[in-house]
């Protein structure tokens, strides 16, 4: 048996959306996977309870007290949620467990986790995890060294070490710096991961991590996760071939099947798809006509080669 530790942190209103995942997970695990869900929450309605008490979940109460000082959501952050900083409590929330993959709850998995969960993570590796659109950019913002072997990442799909984060105090050092920096953070506890972990980590192929950017370009990729950050497929107006297998498995959920959402597919699968790409593209990249890859980019989009 394939026992893995899956961690989602969300809210009440991100509570369907982890239903999602977890029914995502359910449906595309190999028959010797045994899926041990862990919900991090500082509250969640009954509903919500009802909806993610289905599975083999394991809630875990925090107190968002802890995180709301350095939850600076007025600033460069102000995408981000507050839940998505428990997860730098993580070695203390789950002190028994030896390793966790924790995922976002933006994001639908479609096939088994067991070869990114049994990923082989030397002793000076305490994570793995795939390189965020923009790499580069966030490196020189960050005054991470390109040393051949770093690279920012993207911590909405992250497998990690708790037994190493625990022996060298990792938890205490993110929370340090979140401390000191919280108010110029750009991605908030991205971020901090991204320092603290930075010359630790092990490099995933995107196809663990294959983030909505990729999707306009790169549709024919071996994909194990598909990740919506930036791009929600729930929005009017966004298209690519995931958007369908993410309504498919939504439909499943407890509020996927009330009238409320089915009228909200109905009006984003109502689109034109090639409309909706050039839509999503210019919000993404407003400025795309001065950058070569950018413009060719979006010329394949015109020339309906990007699907």
């Amino acid at each position: 048996m394939n026992v893995m530790d899956v961690c989602l942190s969300t809210d009440d209103n991100y509570a369907k959306f982890a239903q999602c995942v977890i029914i995502s997970i359910l449906e595309n695990k190999a028959p010797d996977d045994e899926l041990v869900f862990h919900i991090l929450h500082a509250g969640l309605s009954d509903n919500s309870f009802k909806a993610l008490s289905k599975y083999n979940v394991v809630f875990h109460s925090v107190d968002s007290a802890d995180f709301e000082p350095y939850f600076n959501n007025g600033g460069p952050c102000k995408h981000i949620t507050l839940p998505t900083l428990y997860r730098l409590a993580l070695p203390s929330i789950l002190p028994e467990t030896k390793r966790v993959l924790y995922l976002d709850c933006d994001l639908i998995v479609l096939k088994s986790l067991g070869a990114l969960y049994n990923t082989e993570l030397s002793d000076n590796q305490y994570a793995a995890c795939v390189p965020d659109c923009g790499c580069e950019y966030h490196m020189q913002r960050l005054n991470i060294e390109d040393d051949g072997g770093n690279f920012y990442f993207n911590a909405g799909v992250c497998l990690m070490d708790l037994d190493k984060i625990r022996r060298d105090n990792i938890e205490e050092k993110s929370f340090n710096y979140l401390r000191e920096n919280y108010e110029k953070l750009m991605f908030s506890d991205q971020d901090v991961l991204n320092i603290v972990l930075k010359g630790h980590l092990k490099r995933l192929d995107e196809r663990y991590n294959f983030i909505s950017p990729n999707f306009y370009f790169s549709n024919e990729k071996d994909v194990t996760i598909a990740h919506f950050a930036g791009i929600k497929p729930w929005k009017t107006g966004f298209y690519n071939k995931y958007r369908e297998l993410f309504w498919y498995y939504f439909s499943k959920t407890d509020e996927g099947k009330t009238l409320k959402w089915k009228v909200q597919k109905s009006k984003t699968l109502f689109m034109h798809k090639q409309l909706c790409q050039i839509f999503w593209y210019i919000k993404m990249y407003p400025l795309f006509m001065s950058k070569g890859k950018r413009r060719d980019n979006f010329m394949k989009i015109i020339n309906k080669s990007a699907l």
